[in-house]
């Protein structure tokens, strides 16, 4: 009898969600941490060049006009030991703030050297842990669970509206509102 071809997949997470719940809860924290250290960038929306910049991360531009092929959305780097995230101006500004939170999320958890960003790994879908972790971690950070909630509680419920006031594209909103539905069970 041959193994169970699921026990490789990318796609399958070994954890239980008791585990999965409680390394949520420390990336929550560990997001925390980094807006409290740094509180001047944690009104709305929240300054993501700060908090990269008070967590020790370089944040270089790259593919304008003389470099019109960049391939990459943005990537997490190490120049003599020091964190760099490169972002591509090709991207739109509110989708560079979610890559440069992703990027910063991959450094903050220790994630280390890790492919540079695309489509696929800018979700919480992804089929990898890491890639799940730093978005994880993004949302958490740009758009913080008491900020969603007090924003709901005063009247502020449009996808819309909320995406606005976090400066996010509205489908990593919705996203980030799939979250916590799945955490608090309501939304």
């Amino acid at each position: 009898m041959s193994a169970d071809p699921h026990l490789k997949s990318p796609f399958r997470d070994a954890r239980t969600p008791a585990e999965v719940a409680a390394r949520h809860r420390e990336i929550d924290a560990l997001a925390d941490g980094l807006r409290r250290a740094n509180p001047d960038a944690c009104g709305l929306p929240v300054d993501i060049h700060e908090l990269a910049d008070g967590a020790g991360v370089e944040v270089r531009v790259r593919g304008g006009p003389q470099e019109r092929f960049y391939p990459y959305r943005g990537r997490l780097l190490y120049l003599d030991d020091r964190p760099v995230v490169e972002l591509s101006l090709a991207e739109d500004p509110l989708r560079r703030r979610l890559v440069l939170a992703h990027a910063l999320g991959h450094h903050m958890l220790g994630h280390g050297a890790v492919p540079p960003e695309t489509g696929v790994t800018l979700s919480a879908h992804s089929p990898w842990r890491v890639e799940q972790e730093a978005t994880h971690f993004a949302l958490e950070l740009l758009m913080p669970d008491f900020a969603v909630y007090r924003l709901m509680n005063q009247g502020i419920v449009s996808a819309r509206k909320l995406a606005q006031k976090f400066s996010v594209p509205e489908s990593v909103l919705q996203e980030r509102l799939q979250v916590l539905e799945r955490k608090c069970g309501y939304l």
